[in-house]
């Protein structure tokens, strides 16, 4: 074990004139035998019959169910108090009758579980959460991961630069053979490092750009005032495609890449958890689950999901807390779903109690900020006030109010200007912070 973290470490250090080779190897061997079986089930399951996907679904459901049962007392007891431990899974619907799983409910029993990695999440949601995932976890995100990235013609020996908000100290960019990507620091102005960016597009033909929305967006917003039309040019000829990631990229985000820099892209809903993986190919808010990485239903427009491979710590008809609008196949297999009010739930509450999505009320209205802003985020405070933090291109602006349509909301609301967004500890942006 040692020997194998020891040339990981060695070859996550090398240039990218010994890292290139690297990238000729299969991903098979890079990521081992998991990933391989991953892309041949996603294959397979694609070319299946519909009642032939109902029973591979099915399948999988016993058996995680049974093992869940078998082997931790909390599933004991929390199906033992339903009166529902030891029935077989004959369809769909003998599965819905097990109770939903919560973060709260099964915060609290982490303990009773055991395995070899151990992830955290939901800090920024205000709900952290820490649970187990098993050891070829990644190496099945990554086939399906791929499978999407192919869409936009994507293959192993592209190259690509990432904007994820990884700590790279005091490093600009930093080459990682493994994904063939050069890492570009987010947390550190362009104009530091704008020479070497330049060299960077005119050295290596840059095909993709990987992170997540905000962080690309704002990224390419930083990189438009700094450079010449000549280099805006040489930067944009080789990029065919983004790849947004962790983030819902928001309507004004996506027309600013487009109109721009004439940049496409692809999105994929995905969680820390790993129980639900869905992209979206035609751009529409119609994320269609792989229902070869874990089942994916709706339950009272609440997503739920359930890992079949995670033994270590099933999460079974796990609510990720996201509410969404379903759309069905005729045998009942969720076909797809549009993300209806965000995760976490993206609204505010108005003073009569009525919810309104942040989606509607931010994008919705069209208001002339987004003419002299990058960013809008908000919050509302206990006592209802509604706070919106900009942050403008240039300069301050006078009576800011005037760039909002707030007409006929029964809301108080404030403004504040704001030098950079608020960000997670990891790099995200959220509309609601």
């Amino acid at each position: 074990m040692k020997g194998k973290v020891f040339l990981k470490n060695i070859i996550s250090e090398a240039p990218y004139s010994l890292g290139k080779y690297f990238t000729y190897v299969p991903f098979k061997y890079r990521l081992g035998k998991e990933y391989t079986k991953s892309k041949e089930k996603i294959h397979f399951f694609d070319n299946i019959s519909e009642d032939e996907k109902l029973s591979y679904i099915l399948e999988r459901l016993n058996k995680v169910v049974n093992h869940a049962t078998s082997n931790f007392s909390f599933y004991q007891k929390f199906y033992g108090d339903y009166g529902l431990l030891n029935k077989e899974i004959r369809t769909l619907e003998d599965f819905e009758k097990l109770p939903i799983l919560t973060k709260e409910k099964i915060r609290n029993h982490v303990d009773t579980f055991k395995g070899v990695m151990k992830i955290n999440t939901g800090g920024t949601s205000g709900e952290p959460f820490s649970f187990y995932i098993d050891k070829n976890a990644f190496a099945r995100e990554w086939a399906h991961i791929h499978t999407i990235w192919e869409l936009k013609g994507y293959k192993k020996t592209d190259i690509k630069i990432t904007l994820r908000g990884k700590n790279l100290g005091d490093k600009n960019i930093v080459y990682n053979p493994v994904n063939n990507e050069f890492i570009i620091n987010t947390y550190k102005s362009l104009a530091l490092f704008k020479e070497e960016l330049i060299n960077l597009f005119k050295n290596y033909k840059i095909k993709y750009v990987h992170g997540y929305p905000s962080a690309i967006y704002e990224f390419f917003k930083e990189l438009e005032k700094l450079i010449s039309l000549e280099e805006k040019y040489l930067i944009q000829k080789n990029i065919r495609s983004c790849f947004f990631g962790s983030e819902f990229p928001m309507p004004n985000m996506t027309k600013y890449l487009n109109e721009v820099w004439n940049l496409d892209y692809i999105s994929w809903y995905g969680h820390s958890e790993m129980a639900i993986l869905a992209y979206d190919e035609f751009k529409t808010n119609d994320y269609k689950p792989f229902m070869t990485y874990g089942y994916t239903e709706v339950f009272e427009n609440k997503l739920i999901g359930t890992s079949y491979n995670n033994f270590d710590m099933p999460l079974i008809r796990y609510d990720t807390g996201d509410l969404v609008v379903p759309k069905y196949k005729n045998n009942s297999l969720l076909e797809s779903f549009s993300v209806s009010k965000g995760r976490g739930g993206d609204y505010i509450v108005d003073k009569s109690g009525k919810k309104i999505p942040l989606t509607a009320l931010i994008f919705g209205r069209h208001h002339k900020i987004f003419d002299v802003a990058d960013f809008i985020q908000v919050e509302q405070k206990k006592n209802d006030l509604v706070i919106f933090y900009i942050t403008l291109k240039d300069n301050n602006i006078e009576y800011i109010e005037n760039y909002f349509d707030l007409s006929n909301l029964n809301i108080a609301y404030e403004f504040k200007i704001l030098s950079s967004p608020i960000r997670s500890k990891a790099g995200k942006l959220k509309l609601k912070v």
